[in-house]
């Protein structure tokens, strides 16, 4: 795992020595993502001028024989590469019979050699997390190529016919040239979703690689296009299932937690004590030597947002060497790191327990298995069977129901379940597409109208609804939901969580047989209205406690509505509504101070609202003042382990 950066143009920076200078300059910002070392490699030649520049994490092959940048001594193809290739052991001894010999241990020469070998169709025999830049010096074209579903992040702007591209944005803004402009036409997205849908960013001129998506630039010409090489929808009939899948699906998810332990350095897992992560945690004990090391993390004093019991008991009955941290986050502390870190206003508040538990793990290992992914691949959301129900409720029943809630008295926490049947109930008045878009937004239309002038696109929703257009109504959602939350949201927190401390995190539920054929399963059977993951329930019973098939859908989440309350509030109120607030040069003023004043009266508890809007205060403000975009302390975290 690392940091990938570089340019290609047609022209060098001059003098020379001033191109090494940036190239080095755009690592050293991103240098969390490879603690272990740099380098960086010129490509000067007839055809175009640039650098390629690294930052290493050592996970395989400790040694320099996989340092990076890499030239191939035949084709002078120049690679730097991001990530793990799971499936490099297989395709060395293809290659190495086809007569591309591969000297070093680690994937890194794998990658290049298998360019070689088999030109841009190359990225179809990777399996695994990456994002590649490679120059072919013969074709005078630079190639950029991310992962099937974007585990790995890869960003890239083209400004008077020079390309560079980088593993986070703010590497970029080293390069002559280039500035970090806010795009307000940006904006009712993020508001909608939380975050941006690729290949948008939220910046102007600067863009994202699609996952599965590869990018071609050719300097001499100024010639670019990006094609997808891949699609998660299902290629042929739907498969039942029967005892050939379950022992199918069990022999993927095994191989596939396997193969993800291969590593030179100490491999533990993030145990939360759900399904998923105890599914990945279980098969781990069988195939590892020794213990497994798992981790886990829970807020102090906010028992309803806290799973470490649950993840002990799976640990305890697991026999790992169990890690847990009771967390007092202070939000407020962290917040400007976050938005450093994810290069911008990001509106998952998990990222905060999942920045705080990768850096409690990344005192003991370098390497961590999860179960993310799980949720998209088995349809394990709460979301997908309201989506299921709501098509059974008649409207006239909603607004009973809605009627009933509303003479029932009390307040409504986080994890109340009048607080869910509510949002159901009111969705189903709308469209089913409509009725999903609502339980997935932070703001509702409405309020992106009111607070933007305009509402958002939902381009890369409705092209993912189009795209699975000859599947069922719920496919179609879980299509949706697979191709824009995960790599918009799920993905970039885990990556720059775990990378903020060099910490290099895989998800074997997210490998490609298990997708393909999960991809098969019809949602009808996907979908479990009583429990979730029935099919994954079906395939692992016998592996976990029976605890961890029983009890309730929990999630990493934190509560934003208490911590409004207290400093976050006061923070908000000096910021967002203050005198030298930023937002309302893009944002009108009243929806602002409408939010607080329903929220600080307890007439509505806006908690996840206030907290986008606050980064994006907090981001704005940033781009104002340019010495704030550099780097900010990590603060100091209040931990008791046991």
């Amino acid at each position: 795992m690392c940091g990938i950066c570089g340019w290609v143009g047609r022209t060098a920076i001059e003098p020379r020595e001033r191109g090494r200078e940036v190239a080095l300059s755009m690592a050293s910002v991103i240098a969390h993502r490879g603690p272990d070392g740099d380098g960086a490699h010129e490509i000067h030649g007839d055809h175009a001028a640039g650098w390629f520049a690294h930052r290493r994490l050592r996970v395989i092959d400790l040694t320099e024989a996989a340092a990076q940048p890499m030239v191939g001594e035949v084709s002078g193809s120049i690679l730097v590469f991001n990530g793990e290739i799971y499936n490099f052991r297989e395709l060395r001894a293809h290659l190495g019979a086809a007569g591309f010999g591969v000297r070093s241990t680690g994937d890194t020469e794998v990658v290049l050699r298998a360019y070689e070998a088999w030109g841009p169709q190359f990225v179809t025999h990777l399996d695994g997390m990456f994002a590649i830049a490679l120059w072919d010096e013969r074709r005078a074209e630079l190639l950029l190529a991310r992962d099937r579903t974007g585990k790995k992040p890869l960003f890239y702007t083209l400004r008077d016919g020079c390309l560079a591209f980088a593993s986070e944005v703010k590497a970029l803004a080293r390069m002559p040239g280039v500035t970090l402009e806010p795009d307000p036409s940006a904006f009712p997205e993020f508001l909608l979703s939380g975050y941006i849908d690729a290949p948008a960013t939220i910046y102007r001129g600067i863009a994202q690689v699609p996952p599965a998506g590869m990018l071609r630039f050719a300097p001499r010409e100024g010639r670019m296009s990006v094609e997808h090489w891949w699609s998660p929808l299902p290629a042929g009939p739907p498969r039942q299932v029967d005892k050939p899948l379950l022992d199918e699906l069990r022999g993927a998810v095994d191989g596939a937690v396997e193969r993800r332990l291969v590593a030179d350095v100490p491999v533990g897992a993030l145990l939360s004590g759900g399904i998923d992560s105890s599914v990945v945690t279980a098969l781990m004990c069988k195939h590892a030597r020794g213990r497994v090391r798992t981790f886990s993390a829970g807020l102090a004093d906010e028992p309803t947002f806290d799973e470490r019991s649950h993840a002990r008991d799976v640990a305890t009955h697991l026999g790992t060497d169990h890690t847990e941290f009771a967390v007092r986050a202070d939000a407020v502390a962290l917040l400007d790191r976050l938005i450093w870190l994810h290069d911008g206003p990001f509106a998952d508040s998990s990222a905060i327990p999942t920045y705080l538990v990768c850096e409690a793990a990344r005192d003991q290992v370098t390497v961590v298995l999860t179960g993310d992914g799980g949720d998209e691949v088995f349809a394990g959301y709460q979301r997908f069977a309201a989506a299921a129900l709501s098509r059974l409720v008649r409207p006239d029943v909603a607004r009973l129901g809605l009627r009933a809630l509303s003479l029932d008295g009390g307040g409504e926490t986080y994890h109340d379940p009048r607080r869910a049947l509510r949002r159901f109930l009111l969705a189903c008045a709308l469209t089913p597409d409509d009725r999903y878009r609502q339980w997935v937004s932070v703001f509702d239309e409405e309020h992106v109208r009111k607070l933007a002038g305009v509402g958002p696109a939902h381009g890369a929703f409705a092209a993912a609804m189009t795209e699975a257009a000859r599947l069922p109504p719920i496919d179609r959602l879980l299509h949706a939901n697979f191709v824009t939350y995960l790599p918009g949201d799920l993905h970039v927190k885990v990556d720059r969580c775990s990378m903020a401390h060099g910490l290099e995190a895989r998800s074997p539920l997210l490998d490609t047989a298990v997708i393909e054929l999960m991809a098969k399963v019809r949602a009808r059977d996907k979908v479990g209205l009583r429990h979730p993951k029935p099919v994954l329930r079906k395939a692992f019973r016998d592996i976990v406690p029976a605890p961890v098939w029983t009890r309730a859908k929990h999630g990493f989440g934190v509560p934003m509505d208490t911590w409004f309350d207290g400093e976050l509030g006061r923070v908000y109120v000096d910021e967002v509504l203050g005198r030298d607030r930023r937002l309302t040069e893009w944002l009108q003023p009243e929806p602002l101070s409408r939010l607080w004043a329903e929220h600080s009266s307890g007439a509505a508890r806006h908690g996840a609202r206030l907290w986008t809007l606050l980064t994006l205060e907090r981001w704005l403000r940033a781009l104002d003042e340019p010495q704030q975009l550099s780097e900010p302390q990590s603060p100091t975290i209040d931990a008791a382990v046991r």
